[in-house]
């Protein structure tokens, strides 16, 4: 099951950033998308199924996420990823803090996935 579940986990999570990229940029240039299913249907439903995939990953593997050090790592990476593009997106009160909650969103991004690739907390040193 492994084999079909890391597939689609990898595939979502290209999706997934690229949606969030393409949103960023709307919003850095003050061009807001206005169709729903771009702005909030698909990129909820390709979040969904990313975090769906990761925790039947980790069941069929018998892994509880906090048990591994680099599990929780990317854990606490994906609740700082989503706050940060909550504040990027929707709840930043003016444009600098937007921006600059876009760009360390992408940072924590990167780490994550550093992290899912080295299986190291440290994955930069």
């Amino acid at each position: 099951m492994i084999p079909i579940l890391l597939p689609v986990h990898a595939g979502c999570a290209i999706i997934s950033i690229s949606l969030f990229i393409w949103r960023g940029l709307a919003m850095w240039f003050r061009r807001p998308l206005t169709h729903r299913f771009l702005r909030r249907t698909l990129p909820d439903s390709v979040d969904t199924l990313f975090l769906a995939t990761g925790i039947i990953m980790a069941f069929v593997s018998g892994i509880s996420p906090l048990a591994l050090d680099w599990l929780a790592a990317k854990i606490v990476g994906l609740l700082a990823y989503i706050v940060l593009g909550a504040v990027a997106l929707k709840y930043g009160r003016n444009m600098r803090l937007k921006r600059i909650s876009f760009i360390a969103a992408l940072c924590v991004f990167a780490y994550v996935l550093a992290v899912a690739h080295s299986k190291d907390v440290t994955p930069f040193i």
